[in-house]
């Protein structure tokens, strides 16, 4: 299964992602790394995502109507989950 996460590098799209690597299920995450707090935490997060099998990430602003439209052209997902 393939699963849209958002906020991928905050505290809970992070750790969401880790679990659903456990169940098997490949990750897309995004996120636009703003420094409502420490971008360098965020950067370390997705640093250990990265490696990950089945993990791909898409820096993106969910506010970005022509993005989040070309994210949806170009990928299907079995689930979404608004971790931002």
């Amino acid at each position: 299964m393939k699963v849209l996460v958002t906020g991928v590098a905050g505290f809970i799209g992070y750790h969401l992602a880790q679990r659903l690597f456990q169940e098997g299920m490949k990750v897309l995450g995004i996120d636009n790394l703003n420094n409502y707090y420490d971008v360098n935490l965020k950067t370390a997060r997705l640093e250990r995502l990265v490696p990950q099998p089945g993990f791909k990430f898409e820096f993106l602003d969910l506010s970005d109507r022509i993005g989040v439209t070309q994210l949806f052209q170009n990928h299907s997902f079995d689930y979404m989950y608004l971790a931002s």
